[in-house]
């Protein structure tokens, strides 16, 4: 199968994800998650005049003429509603938050007005106040009906306080996905055996179920196959049943041990990418049904977490629902020599000055050194032998 473009991967991917289905979560649990309905504002924000200072309410049209208040109550946040009167000069202590008496229409704060021996109040300076001074108006903020939260958007502690705040108790989600990680190799042991001079302990499946754990998604299932052709055959397939979603790090390129693409082409799943034209990762394929999409990472760990990031969260993010998918930009810290055919993604870390300094690794298997990186960038092959100009916008990923 020819390689493609990284763009070409994603639309091929995005087109042919299986459907996630929503459910009704209670609203303390929904941090995290998708939201897959819109949230409107139930009445207007604030909901009634607010009293932005400690202070006292008086009426403006008393400015000129008062020059001493009498305090004829005390309004806390959270009391009813009262009014002043009419008797001239009168004045409600009012603390922050409180509904502003409805005959009134200037707060004045303690601290511009000096409380006198016969309980009165006199303002410091008079002609300095107007109506409306530290008064939050009603449907200042948001008007009722307002939209204030779209679907697709994923729940922080902002989303889930605007949700509080307009009375939703349980909130329309998406499920999460049924998730299984497949490694494979005869290389590779348990993270808990010593290995011998020819293994390596498994790293890629507790990477990706990390990433995963990061992205608030749970994964069913981890799955270790040796390279054994009816092991392979079996235990993809039983996976691939119970799963909507299946990621496989290993045995997918040329290799004679390499048995997952021709497994996953018997089962009669659709083919969509084997190959993609980028350094690292070119070997990554992208196989789906109806009910199922599998992701095959290459085996090794930098190209693996590289595909994971560039590919698998993104599409788990669409395939929830969630509107907003792009990736981020950095502009490059120095100028990079000219790029050959492959799209090329390189580990970065992000300078204090904003900018994204590259660092090349020694090889794809050389997880180690992007420790001290932040996440990669994508640059784009050129026919041009000329190279990509520092101060220049690339696309970002973040490790997650």
């Amino acid at each position: 199968m020819k390689s493609i473009h990284p763009s070409d991967a994603d639309d091929l991917i995005f087109a042919n994800l299986p459907k996630v289905e929503s459910v009704d979560l209670p609203l303390i649990n929904c941090a995290g998650r998708i939201l897959r309905e819109s949230i409107y504002a139930d009445r207007p924000f604030p909901p009634f005049n607010r009293a932005m200072m400690d202070g006292y309410a008086i009426r403006s049209t008393d400015l000129s003429t008062v020059t001493g208040f009498d305090i004829i109550a005390e309004l806390p946040a959270g009391a009813p509603p009262i009014k002043i009167g009419n008797a001239s000069g009168s004045c409600v202590e009012i603390m922050t938050g409180a509904v502003v008496p409805s005959d009134s229409d200037c707060i004045i704060p303690y601290e511009l007005t000096k409380k006198l021996n016969n309980g009165k109040i006199i303002l410091e300076n008079p002609d300095q106040h107007n109506s409306g001074d530290f008064i939050h108006s009603v449907g200042s903020d948001q008007a009722e009906g307002t939209l204030l939260l779209e679907a697709g958007r994923v729940l922080g502690s902002r989303e889930i306080a605007i949700a509080a705040t307009c009375g939703h108790v349980h909130l329309k989600v998406s499920k999460i996905p049924a998730i299984t990680i497949v490694s494979t190799g005869d290389e590779l042991v348990d993270v808990k055996q010593i290995p011998q001079a020819h293994q390596i302990r498994r790293s890629n499946d507790l990477a990706i179920q990390a990433a995963l754990g990061r992205s608030h998604l749970d994964v069913q299932e981890s799955v270790h196959l040796p390279d054994d052709l009816e092991a392979v055959q079996t235990q993809l397939s039983r996976v691939i049943q119970q799963s909507k979603f299946v990621i496989i790090s290993g045995g997918i390129s040329m290799g004679s041990k390499d048995y997952v693409p021709a497994v996953l082409d018997a089962m009669h799943l659709e083919k969509k990418i084997h190959g993609v034209s980028q350094k690292p990762g070119k070997p990554f394929g992208f196989w789906s049904s109806e009910s199922t999409a599998i992701f095959a990472l290459p085996g090794n760990p930098l190209s693996a977490l590289v595909c994971l990031h560039r590919y698998v969260l993104p599409a788990l993010r669409v395939v929830q629902g969630q509107s907003q998918v792009k990736p981020s930009q950095v502009l490059l810290a120095n100028e990079i020599p000219p790029i050959d055919r492959l799209t090329r993604f390189l580990p970065v870390k992000l300078l204090s000055s904003g900018f994204a300094l590259p660092l090349t690794p020694q090889n794809s298997g050389d997880f180690v050194s992007i420790l001290s990186t932040d996440g990669f960038i994508e640059l784009q092959p050129s026919n041009k032998k000329t190279e990509v100009k520092g101060g220049e916008p690339v696309n970002y990923y973040a490790w997650l």
